[in-house]
């Protein structure tokens, strides 16, 4: 009898409990896939469809990056997993199910990170789960994305920047009118519409801002303050885009404000917040990111 021979039959044998350990996690994740199917198959949906929400196809890879980031730490943290992970599971589950028969996608959407995260505590415990809270609550830029965000909160966008922009275009020498979202003119009127409200720019821009409020090296409090600062930063850049707007139409006419300048005035707009979320960052003190904490 050779050496490997010998060894692979003294090999200690797998036992009942720990083929079952190994197999838990596996079985999991494939129920966890077949459940959440609904709920991403609409996600995909919404992304392709509603131009606000555009951005959502690159929330995943980055929340995936993230944990890939972190896979030395992960792999250190493993341990024993808690029981009161299933309460998590449960009560998430129970959120989820319900949303999703309702047909309130952003419901079940927003429940399935909890029950993700209840499942890694109940796996392998707080610590590993401590590790995933930002990874996991990422995905909420993606799955918890609907239609009616666009009714309310954009909605009051288009108030905010007609208001904004009527004021700013009357103080640089414009003869504007304002009558709800209408901006009138002496010549021609502008609706500030749908598109108009930089829900789009808001909602991008809030989940790149997280983001660096994840990996930034700053305190809670210029954290927070810089992420309260989002919404904030894209309302003054979009009146400033729809002041344009007006002031190009009366120089150089309607059809030239309404065509190309409109359209790409929208890229402006999110690199005019961008630059400006940079600069308030750098003011606040928001050192070099740490990606690797």
């Amino acid at each position: 009898m050779n050496t490997l021979t010998h060894a692979l039959l003294n090999r200690p044998a797998v036992s009942r409990s720990q083929l079952q350990r190994a197999l838990l996690p596996v079985a999991l994740t494939l129920a966890a896939m077949a459940l959440l199917w609904p709920t991403l198959a609409h996600a995909f949906e919404v992304w392709s469809t509603v131009e606000e929400f555009s951005y959502g196809y690159f929330i995943l890879p980055i929340s995936v990056l993230l944990i890939w980031l972190r896979r030395e730490s992960l792999r250190t943290s493993l341990g024993v997993g808690s029981a009161l992970g299933l309460p998590i599971v449960l009560v998430s589950l129970v959120t989820y199910l319900v949303g999703w028969r309702a047909g309130v996608h952003a419901v079940s959407g927003l429940a399935a990170i909890p029950m993700i995260w209840g499942m890694t505590v109940f796996l392998w415990g707080w610590r590993t789960a401590r590790l995933l809270a930002f990874p996991l609550g990422f995905l909420a830029f993606g799955l918890g994305v609907y239609r009616g965000l666009l009714n309310t909160v954009g909605f009051a966008m288009q108030d905010v920047t007609a208001i904004g922009a009527g004021a700013l275009g009357h103080a640089l020498g414009l003869s504007v009118v304002r009558d709800g979202l209408v901006l009138q003119t002496d010549h021609w009127a502008f609706i500030v519409a749908e598109a108009c409200s930089g829900m789009s720019s808001l909602v991008s821009l809030l989940a790149l801002a997280a983001l660096w409020v994840y990996v930034a090296r700053a305190s809670l409090s210029r954290r927070l303050a810089l992420l309260l600062s989002v919404a904030p930063l894209v309302l003054l850049a979009n009146t400033i885009r729809v002041t344009s707007v007006l002031m190009v139409a009366s120089w150089f006419g309607q059809d030239t404000a309404l065509g190309f300048f409109h359209g790409a005035s929208s890229l402006v707009l999110f690199g005019l917040a961008l630059v400006s979320l940079l600069v308030f960052s750098r003011m606040l003190g928001c050192s070099t990111p740490n990606l690797s904490r």
